[in-house]
Formats: structure tokens, sequence, C-alpha cells
């Protein structure tokens, strides 16, 4: 009976630590979103603010000869064309991506601290240390925690998919739901805890 209790355990053992990664890869994809829009935007504002004081400077030091007036006219509509570009970016992309990201961040440690828990249950069910019963209610509640984690969790992408079993090592095939080998679950415990 131990048996098939230490196997659901190392299930869903190895699925906190394949979450925690999916959701670790989408915070890290989100950041890179944002740093994106960040530099676009400060790529535009300085562009315009470039714009601005080459105005300035032609129109003080050659206001006089109309080569250089359609040269001040010119980068009066470039300046306000990126103006325009940079309210337009910022509509559009106006999500707030730091609360998706922090929602990953905290979803994936609370997976992280739920695989530390069902760690502990392993090394119980391995050293045969406690009552049947009470493992298999610690193991019942550890699963109801794994589903409200996972029912409030923000959607993950394939891409995160791919990156977390790229990251983990895996070799899986990423179009299905992932079912783990002993030898897999046996790369994320510690020596003493392997099958």
């Amino acid at each position: 009976m131990n048996q098939l209790l230490s196997s659901t355990t190392r299930h869903f053992f190895a699925q906190c630590v394949f979450m925690d990664s999916i959701h670790y890869k989408a915070y890290n994809r989100f950041q890179k979103k944002q740093n994106l829009y960040k530099n676009i935007t400060a790529w535009i504002s300085g562009s315009t603010l470039v714009l601005i004081i080459l105005e300035v400077i032609v129109f003080q030091a050659f206001s006089e000869k109309e080569t250089l007036i359609i040269i001040l006219s010119v980068l009066s509509y470039v300046g306000l064309i990126l103006t325009a570009v940079s309210l337009l970016f910022s509509m559009f992309h106006k999500e707030d991506i730091s609360e998706i990201k922090i929602n990953h961040r905290l979803t994936a440690e609370a997976y992280k601290e739920l695989r530390d828990s069902y760690l502990l249950l392993i090394e119980e069910i391995a050293s045969n240390d406690g009552n049947l019963s009470v493992l298999r209610n610690k193991s019942k509640e550890y699963q109801k925690q794994y589903s409200n984690i996972g029912k409030y969790s923000p959607t993950t992408s394939y891409e995160d998919y791919q990156e977390a079993q790229k990251g983990l090592g895996l070799k899986g095939n990423s179009d299905e739901e992932y079912t783990w080998s002993d030898e897999e679950i046996n790369r994320f415990l510690p020596k003493k805890l392997r099958i």
C-alpha cells in the first residue's frame, strides 16, 4: 500500500517542480516583454527630445535662411509624428504587465512551497515513520492545494511549457500531458529519496 501512496506523491512532487518552472518561465517572458516596451518608449522619448533640441538650435542659429527653415519644419513634423507614435504605443500597450508578471511569480512560489511539502511527505513515506492513514490524509490535503493553485493561476503559454522542459532537461513530447518516469522524478529528488 505504501507503494501506491509513494507513487502518487512522487508524481505530484514532479508536477509541482514542473509547474514552478513553467510559471518562472512565464515570469521571465513577461519581464522581457516589459523591458522591450520600456526600451521602445525610452527610444521614442529620447528621439523626440533630440528633435526638440535640434529645432531650437536650428531656429536660433539659422532662422534667416530659407533652406534651414525647411529643415526646421521637417524636424517639427518628425517630432510631432514621434509624439503621436509614443501616445499610440502607450495606449495599445496599456495592459499592466507588472501585475501579470507578479501573479506568475506568486504562483511559482506557491508551487515551490507545495513541492517542499511533498518532498517531506516522500521522506516520511520512505522512512516508514508515519501512520499510513495520516500520510494519506496529508497527501489528499496536498492534492487539494495543488488543484487550488492551478485553479487560480495565470495562464501560461506553449513557449513557457517548452522552456520549462528544456530548463529541467526533460525530453517529453510537448504536445501531450507530461507523464513522469521514475528516472525523471529521481532527477528532482535528493539521492537518498530516489528509487
